[in-house]
């Protein structure tokens, strides 16, 4: 008996040997670049999709720094990032690993939620102990979570083998610890639902194809960025299913048809079992997929960046659609009377469109910039007009003249136009035509609403909100068409500014500044001029005439 329990020991102690020089080999080729021996030696009963896998091997990869992955709802993305810190902490004897998220508490309990789980299954766990938010080992070899709220966790991590992991990376107070931690990371991590259209998770993947997976070359070196369908998991691939009801398009199983809501049977449902536990199923992802909202069925189904953003844009994108068409066709309209010399059709369109008020957006010459005038009224803009002149002098002769063409005498002093006091400039072209007797608005974009103070923290949030809640085809106006040119530049200028909330009640909001100039110091993100490449002229010209529009009304309602 005692030789058969010392067999049996030696037996044993000889495995452990084999095992521990399987596991030192396996460590020794992910140090350059090969994670795939090492994952299936300490996870033997994971099953991973390729998508999976590419993140592993992206983490690993020495000629890669940065790996940026969104997807849709309940795809693996935590788990992929969990087995990379595991297997960094192990492969690295002096690797520091940060964990954050949009608040410590969810960051312990959803990222490092994955590192503990994965960390458990592990084979041979490495040195370290695993405690409730996080793995200590030395100060030099640990595994830690970051509070957003507070700069100093993205600060003092040095050592050659940094990770930082960035869970729900768009989380709003994270925008400002990017630099620090970018300052720092060997590697770095950034996970999310693509549910943003600015910010430096949604920059840091290509301008052109951004929902294609793809290495870039950036600042940094090389990110890979990965893009994750639903289509790609393994649990929607094989038409796994979590509940026994037949998903939308119905399902055959082992010969039998069930139609979309009827019950699966027992034995059937076995079949259809989730093969990996916690991922998205297909009659879960179905669901998605059919939503009425495409905002759901890109961004939660099949990972894809938004076309629009209704939690931050002021103005979308969709509303301007039916206001392009509308003056399209009056364009067209109005371009074949003046053809025809249709002097009846010419009056009627000018009552379809008419014009009652002007916006001026003007130009610091000596940037490049163009003034930009907009002509329109509460029916639409009917044109926006640019020109560049050397002087304000000019720019004022423009005014007068171009005013003209459309009939309007702005030296009587009826028609209002709307003119930035803010900039330095406006003033230089307002002041003269004041004294021409000319109706000049001045609109400064730091002042106070006048509107609503509770919902605008300033006059140029107010502009902007205004011509939104006069473009919302479901909102105040939906029953009042409105037109604006077809023009691409002013288009991507309305919709570019963002909210920026500053009451707690997340209702009261600035937007998007034009440049750093004039901005919020706090202010991390990209400006508008940082975004679209030039100034918004375009847009502020449009957003001027409205609020001389209505300006010139509040005045006729208090004389009435």
């Amino acid at each position: 008996m005692e030789y058969l329990l010392e067999l049996e020991q030696h037996l044993h102690a000889h495995e452990q040997k084999q095992e521990d020089s399987g596991v030192e080999a396996a460590i020794r080729q992910a140090r350059s670049g090969d994670i795939r021996p090492y994952v299936n030696i300490q996870w033997p009963e994971a099953v991973l999709d390729d998508w999976q896998w590419d993140i592993l091997e992206s983490m690993f990869d020495p000629t890669i720094r940065r790996v940026f992955v969104k997807g849709n709802t309940g795809c693996g993305k935590g788990a992929a990032a969990g087995i990379a810190c595991c297997a960094y902490f192990h492969i690295w004897d002096d690797a520091k690993i940060i964990i954050t998220r949009d608040s410590v508490r969810t960051a312990q309990k959803i990222a490092f939620g994955e590192v503990d789980k994965w960390w458990r299954k592990m084979r041979c766990k490495p040195p370290g102990k695993l405690l409730t938010s996080g793995v200590f080992d030395t100060n030099q070899h640990s595994i830690s979570l970051a509070n957003p709220q507070h700069i100093e966790g993205f600060r003092g991590a040095h050592s050659p083998h940094v990770l930082f992991w960035f869970d729900e990376a768009t989380a709003p107070n994270l925008e400002d610890k990017y630099k620090l931690a970018n300052t720092q990371a060997k590697k770095f991590l950034a996970l999310s639902n693509p549910s943003t259209l600015s910010g430096t998770f949604r920059e840091s993947f290509p301008i052109v194809d951004p929902d294609k997976t793809q290495t870039i070359i950036d600042q940094f070196g090389k990110t890979r960025c990965i893009t994750v369908s639903g289509w790609e998991c393994t649990n929607v691939k094989e038409k796994c299913l979590e509940q026994p009801v037949a998903p939308i398009g119905g399902i055959e199983i082992a010969g039998t048809y069930y139609s979309h809501g009827s019950p699966i049977a027992e034995n059937d449902f076995q079949l259809v079992r989730p093969r990996i536990p916690g991922q998205t199923c297909y009659d879960e992802f179905m669901s998605l997929l059919n939503d009425a909202d495409p905002l759901i069925r890109n961004v939660y189904a099949l990972g894809k960046f938004p076309d629009q953003d209704p939690e931050k844009q002021v103005i979308l994108p969709d509303w301007l659609l039916e206001p392009v068409k509308f003056w399209t066709r009056w364009n067209r309209l109005s371009l074949r009377a003046r053809e025809q010399s249709h002097e009846l059709a010419l009056k009627l369109l000018e009552r379809i469109l008419p014009v009652e008020s002007f916006g001026l957006d003007v130009a610091a010459s000596r940037y490049g910039d163009t003034s930009v005038l907009a002509v329109g009224g509460q029916y639409g803009i009917r044109a926006v007009h640019e020109c560049q002149f050397s002087d304000t002098q000019q720019t004022m002769c423009w005014v007068l003249d171009t005013a003209q063409t459309y009939g309007i005498d702005l030296s009587q002093g009826i028609v209002p136009i709307g003119i930035d006091w803010g900039g330095g400039y406006g003033n230089a072209v307002g002041d003269p035509l004041k004294k021409r007797n000319v109706h000049v608005i001045e609109i400064h974009g730091n002042a106070t609403s006048i509107l609503d103070s509770k919902k605008y923290a300033n006059k140029r949030a107010e502009l902007y909100g205004e011509t939104a809640r006069r473009l919302d085809p479901a909102g105040d106006f939906r029953m009042m068409p409105f037109a604006l040119p077809d023009n691409q530049r002013l288009k991507e200028e309305l919709v570019a500014p963002e909210k920026i909330f500053a009451g707690h009640d997340g209702e009261k909001f600035y937007i998007t500044p034009k440049g750093r100039r004039g901005s919020d110091a706090s202010y991390n993100g990209k400006t508008l001029h940082e975004r679209l490449g030039r100034s918004p002229d375009r847009a502020d010209a449009v957003v001027y005439c409205l609020s001389a529009l209505r300006n010139q009304r509040r005045r006729q309602l208090m004389v009435a």
